[in-house]
């Protein structure tokens, strides 16, 4: 019972930070939510214009895939960055119950606060295209849940390492775009030497699974499942990293 307590007390403090961090915000400034739309909207226009309509599919996708891990997960390092050595928040919340990973968790879900509307932008074209039923969705947000939490817990571990903001704000947008556009997040992956390249990030690995859900692209089966596990496995492991060796309180 006590354990139970416990989980829903962490539970109620992601929310509120979520809620304090990211909602708020973002109704102070609504300007900001453009942002997260311009870089994967950019790629799939050019993809569309060089491609022709097969690999805009291709592209929305990636697209997605990529502000999952761009908007919503890499861009805590920054953020992070900022309220340990600026506003010494992290510093605060020291002798309080919120452990690394529930903190991680409502900095991660603020981000993603900023980054619905361009997600909800999306799967509005993808399901306009395509017409997926919703039992696909429901695998797609769980592979796209996978790799939030990694790229969210990876980010949070990094950015505890920084000694200046700005450095945060660099590898952010660094890891973000690099780990975003890395074939074969905007391409199918038979265009590679080999599809299983695809494995070596979680960003690819999530485009590739959302092909073979949604474009039914004839990946071999061993790839997706391999893909999955990797993820999920990549999403336990970070979460543990980020509980366990990240630098909660400040190195002097």
């Amino acid at each position: 019972m006590m354990r139970l307590q416990a989980i829903w007390t962490q539970i109620k403090l992601v929310v509120v930070f979520a809620w304090l961090y990211g909602w708020l915000a973002v109704v102070r400034e609504p300007f900001w939510l453009v942002s997260s739309l311009l870089t994967p909207i950019s790629i799939v226009v050019i993809m569309t214009v060089f491609g022709g309509l097969h690999y805009m599919y291709f592209g929305l996708l990636g697209g997605l895939a990529m502000a999952v891990s761009s908007s919503g997960g890499f861009t805590i390092i920054g953020d992070a960055t900022y309220l340990r050595l600026e506003l010494k928040f992290q510093s605060m919340l020291l002798n309080t119950r919120l452990n690394p990973v529930s903190y991680t968790l409502g900095l991660a879900l603020s981000e993603l606060t900023y980054a619905l509307p361009g997600l909800a932008v999306f799967i509005l074209l993808i399901q306009a295209m395509l017409r997926e039923p919703a039992s696909i969705y429901l695998l797609a947000v769980s592979v796209l849940a996978l790799e939030w939490v990694t790229a969210s817990m990876l980010g949070f571990t990094l950015s505890t390492f920084l000694s200046d903001v700005r450095y945060g704000w660099s590898l952010s947008g660094i890891l973000g775009f690099l780990l975003g556009t890395l074939p074969p997040v905007f391409y199918p992956a038979y265009l590679l030497p080999t599809p299983y390249i695809a494995l070596v990030s979680p960003v690819s690995i999530a485009s590739t699974v959302l092909q073979y859900l949604m474009l039914k692209v004839n990946y071999p089966s061993t790839l997706i499942r391999l893909g999955v596990l990797i993820l999920l496995a990549e999403a336990l492991v970070f979460t543990m990293i980020a509980f366990r060796k990240s630098r909660w309180r400040s190195v002097k």
